[in-house]
């Protein structure tokens, strides 16, 4: 237990030294605006999906790919199962009705991609981006689905607008993000026995080592714009972090124990399960002129916490496992 302990500050203090770099950068007046979009258009939409595309052709055979059919159910079970209990949360608990969708994404998703990954890789190796990814895949699929149809209600609600489709164009463009583009091009190549030629597959692997080191800047580049100084402990914001650090990741490990999965993939799991808030609810309240304030302070907050929620759950999966 004390070896996954240290192995988890050894983690978090990789990962702190990361999104140091980019706080304190963005501190000295490095990044406008532009310099802001660019780094997230770099992850986003290139070294993302070439990481993503490349370690699933890398890791897997096709033989492989159709075993994960299995395992590939308990990340959308505790997905979905969570979601019903942040409705429940917000009727019970009282939610401000004007941040219920941002509260309802805000507990049930996670920030699989930019913290996630980085996270499993330092903690179990690189072994971990497969079952990584096939969280990402059913955290993604929520997320621009419901997730962005609830924080569009919330919009809704606070200018008194048309309430928007579920399914639409949009949403389905959304869902279809690069990354999740590169994970399915992986898959689809797999499936029929296709490999891009060496040079190609060698330049997504190079593309796709840059994710990991630019992704954690980010991350501190955002922490220092939203400001730490501006985080308030509302109730509705301490049930977020109830959500995020307790319910997701004791439901996901409740699913590991009743359904058989390999052992790896039952840790990362948790881990992922127990990771802060995906950072994409800030930008959709912006764009869904939802309530911004709120969804920053939940980014920012959970962020800062899973430093001291991760460790302790390295240790309960290793006294379990």
């Amino acid at each position: 237990m004390l070896e996954a302990f240290l192995k988890s500050i050894n983690c978090v203090i990789i990962m702190g030294l990361l999104a140091g770099a980019g706080y304190w950068t963005a501190s000295k007046g490095w990044y406008d605006q532009t310099a802001t979009q660019l780094i997230a258009r770099l992850v986003t939409f290139l070294s993302l999906p070439c990481y993503l595309f490349a370690s699933v052709s890398e890791r897997l055979t096709h033989d492989e790919l159709i075993s994960l059919a299995g395992p590939m159910v308990i990340p959308f079970i505790s997905m979905w199962f969570v979601f019903f209990t942040s409705r429940l949360v917000v009727r019970m608990g009282h939610v401000t009705n004007t941040h219920s969708g941002i509260f309802s994404s805000a507990y049930t998703a996670s920030n699989n991609m930019f913290i996630g990954l980085p996270v499993s890789i330092a903690l179990f190796g690189e072994e971990a981006v497969i079952p990584t990814l096939l969280y990402f895949f059913a955290n993604t699929t929520f997320f621009w689905t419901m997730g962005n149809y609830l924080e569009a209600m919330d919009g809704v609600k606070s200018e008194h607008r048309e309430a928007p489709k579920v399914l639409s164009l949009a949403t389905v463009k959304r869902v279809f993000s690069p990354p999740l583009c590169g994970f399915l091009l992986a898959i689809i190549l797999l499936l029929l026995d296709l490999k891009f030629p060496e040079p190609v597959m060698a330049a997504a692997k190079y593309m796709g080592g840059i994710t990991t080191p630019l992704a954690l800047i980010f991350i501190g580049l955002m922490i220092h714009t939203i400001g730490i100084r501006n985080i308030r402990f509302s109730k509705d914001l301490m049930l977020v972090l109830f959500g995020r650090f307790l319910v997701s990741p004791l439901v996901c490990l409740g699913l590991t124990m009743l359904l058989p999965v390999p052992e790896l993939f039952a840790k990362v799991y948790v881990i992922q399960a127990a990771l802060p808030c995906i950072t994409q609810i800030a930008v959709l309240a912006r764009y869904h002129h939802a309530d911004v304030e709120f969804a920053t302070t939940s980014v920012a907050s959970t962020t800062l916490l899973a430093s001291i929620a991760l460790p302790i759950w390295m240790m309960i999966l290793t006294a379990i496992h």
